[in-house]
């Protein structure tokens, strides 16, 4: 096998794992998320409430820069405010149902490839290509 037919195999590859990217955002209906905003989602998951102060510190952003795309996330129903019961004056971001979805999107992308890649080849296929995959990771 040359070069050109394993990159061009790999370019197969990478686009069924796009092709179940794109179904999980129709399903959960959120088509368009920019890579900045999962990291502020996954940040918010991690900690599981926050406050904008913290979260601010936190990414090293301005507390207005994060007002704005925490103010987005709220109206999209992405993030809930609740307010703190011990100070009046705290109030907490935590995520929703759907934004919690969102955070864990890597994970529900993979596990809908692998459900692809079931359809396609063997059992024992599959056993070859994870051995693959793990030897990327120990490189």
């Amino acid at each position: 096998m040359n070069k050109e037919e394993i990159r061009m195999n790999l370019n197969k590859f990478l686009k069924m794992y796009f092709d179940s990217c794109k179904e999980i955002y129709r399903e959960i209906n959120f088509e368009k998320i920019t890579s900045t905003q999962f990291k502020y989602l996954k940040e918010i998951y991690k900690r599981e409430r926050v406050t904008t102060t913290e979260l601010a510190e936190l990414l090293q952003l301005s507390k207005p820069t994060i007002t704005e795309f925490i103010q987005k996330f709220i109206d999209s129903n992405i993030v809930k405010r609740t307010q703190s019961e011990d100070d009046k004056r705290v109030f907490y971001l935590t995520l929703t149902d759907i934004g919690k979805t969102l955070a864990t999107t890597n994970t529900l992308e993979s596990i809908r490839m692998v459900e692809n890649m079931e359809k396609i080849l063997t059992k024992e296929e599959l056993e070859t290509l994870s051995t693959i995959f793990k030897k990327f990771g120990e490189g």
